[in-house]
C-alpha cells in the first residue's frame, strides 16, 4: 500500500461532481484501498468509521456512485462458491484514475479540449452558494440523520424559510434521541412545533422546560397516590398486633407434648 495517495485538484474542487462530501469521501477512501488492479473491498463499518457517518449512508454512496459509473461493483465468492461481500472497483474513465470524466475518454488517453473547457467553466455555471443557514442545517442533519438529497435539501430549505434554524435543529435532535433518523419523523416534529407557535430557541426551551417540570409533577402525584393514609397504616398495626395477642393466648390455653403424655397416662 502506497503511503499517500495522488488526488487531482480538479476532483477535490469541483463541488458538482459527488452528491455529496460523504459520497466524495467515500469515493477518496475507495481509491486509498483500492489495489493495483483498482478492485477495493473495505467492508461498510470501515468507511463509514473513516468517513465518519452511518453505514446507511456509506451504503447509499456506494449506490450513486455506482449509478453515476464512478466506480463498479464486483461480486465476490469464497472457494466454496459462497457469495461473500462485494468488491468495488474505481472505472478507469473516473476523474480519480486517469483524469477524465466517464465516457469522455479519447485513444491517445488525453482528455478533449472540449472536456478541458467544460472542466473549466463549470463553476460559473454553478448556482448560488446556499445561506450560512442552510450549511448549517444541511450539516447537522448529515452528520446525525444521513445523506442530503436534492429532494430533502429543497424541504429544508422551504421549512428553514417557514420557521427558523432553531426548529430544524430541534427537530434533528430529537430524531436523533428518538433514534429514529427518518425526514417524515423529523417533519412531524416541526409541524407540531409550527402548531405550538414555537419558532424561536427561547420558545422552544421555555416549553421544554415546562414539558418536564407537568412531567415531574405527574410523576410526584402518581406516587403520593401509591401511599396509604396514616389511619389506614395505623389500624393495619393494630390488627397485626390483635393478631398476634391472639395466637399467643391460643398457644398458652394448648398443652404441650408433656402435659399430653400426662393426661393420657390418666385415661388408661
Amino acid at each position: 500500500m502506497q503511503p499517500y495517495l495522488r488526488v487531482e485538484h480538479q476532483l477535490l474542487r469541483d463541488g458538482a461532481a459527488f452528491s455529496s462530501v460523504h459520497e466524495k469521501m467515500v469515493y477518496l477512501l475507495l481509491q486509498s484501498y483500492a489495489g493495483r488492479d483498482g478492485l477495493a473491498f473495505p467492508s461498510h463499518q470501515t468507511l463509514a468509521d473513516a468517513v465518519p457517518c452511518g453505514k446507511t449512508t456509506v451504503k447509499n454512496c456506494l449506490q450513486t456512485l455506482v449509478e453515476k459509473g464512478w466506480i463498479e461493483k464486483v461480486e465476490r465468492f469464497d472457494r466454496h462458491g459462497g457469495q461473500t461481500s462485494n468488491g468495488y472497483r474505481i472505472r478507469a474513465g473516473s476523474p480519480g484514475a486517469s483524469g477524465q470524466v466517464p465516457g469522455h475518454e479519447t485513444t491517445s488517453g488525453e482528455t478533449p479540449v472540449a472536456s478541458k473547457e467544460k472542466w473549466v467553466k463549470k463553476p460559473s455555471l454553478k448556482k448560488e452558494p446556499p445561506s450560512p443557514g442552510v450549511k448549517e442545517i444541511i450539516t447537522h442533519f448529515e452528520r446525525e440523520i444521513g445523506r442530503v438529497t436534492p429532494s430533502i435539501r429543497r424541504q429544508l430549505e422551504r421549512l428553514l424559510k417557514e420557521t427558523s434554524p432553531a426548529v430544524l435543529h430541534h427537530a434533528i435532535e430529537q430524531a436523533t434521541a428518538a433514534n429514529i433518523r427518518n425526514f417524515n419523523y423529523i417533519q412531524v416534529i416541526i409541524d407540531s412545533l409550527k402548531q405550538r407557535n414555537l419558532l424561536t430557541q427561547e420558545q422552544i426551551d421555555r416549553h421544554e422546560q415546562h414539558r418536564r417540570a407537568s412531567s415531574r409533577k405527574r410523576t410526584s402525584r402518581r406516587t403520593d397516590r401509591g401511599r396509604l393514609p396514616n389511619w389506614v397504616e395505623r389500624e393495619r398495626r393494630q390488627q397485626q398486633q390483635a393478631e398476634a395477642e391472639q395466637k399467643q393466648r391460643f398457644e398458652e390455653t394448648v398443652p404441650d407434648q408433656g402435659e399430653l403424655a400426662l393426661l393420657l397416662a390418666e385415661l388408661i
